[in-house]
């Protein structure tokens, strides 16, 4: 029996892209070659530490983990598009990583980050242990899951603050929820 890969649900503003050089809106000029620099978008877009921490959390579950897209970017960016500026920004393994169902609704529940997520699970979650990176912008209502132990994300979040980004603080906890094996509702 194969073993469930897990999946990460991956904000990307505030997370991994700290808006200090670049930001989005580079990217979509960039990948659309329409950007005068487009190679130093990608090389500057990604903040490096947050790339590193990132790349923790990847190389302790052995390479073996899904990401989804819970990012605005998903609106803006098909599949093929954001593998580019993730493979030409120091993130190839998370286009490589991405889950076929690549990022979460975008229509029916748009701007409510744990609504988003909630209807990408309903949909697609096969049992996988998952974990979700978001920061306090964005992600205020996953604030809940951080501390009240019937959420259904309890003890799956992680909320990075804004303007700093993901941690090295951060890659045990990810770690931690990307192992931990998911319990059905109805044994709860």
């Amino acid at each position: 029996m194969n073993t469930p890969i897990p999946i990460l649900f991956l904000d990307i503003d505030d997370v991994v892209c700290l808006n200090e050089k670049y930001g989005g809106y580079d990217v979509i000029e960039a990948v659309h070659d329409r950007h005068a620099d487009a190679k130093s978008v990608f090389r500057d877009v990604f903040n490096p530490r947050a790339c590193e921490a990132l790349r923790r959390v990847h190389d302790a579950m052995d390479g073996r983990l899904r990401y989804v897209i819970s990012s605005t970017w998903r609106e803006a960016f098909g599949r093929e598009h954001i593998a580019r500026a993730f493979h030409e920004g120091r993130l190839g393994f998370v286009a490589d990583g991405l889950h076929d169902v690549w990022c979460t609704p975008t229509a029916s529940y748009r701007g409510i980050r744990v609504d988003d997520i909630a209807k990408w699970l309903d949909e697609w979650h096969a049992g996988e242990p998952f974990a979700i990176v978001d920061d306090t912008f964005s992600g205020p209502s996953l604030k809940p899951a951080l501390t009240t132990a019937a959420h259904p994300f309890f003890g799956r979040v992680v909320l990075c603050q804004e303007n700093v980004g993901l941690l090295s603080e951060h890659v045990e906890p990810l770690v931690e929820a990307l192992k931990r094996p998911v319990i059905p509702v109805a044994s709860r």
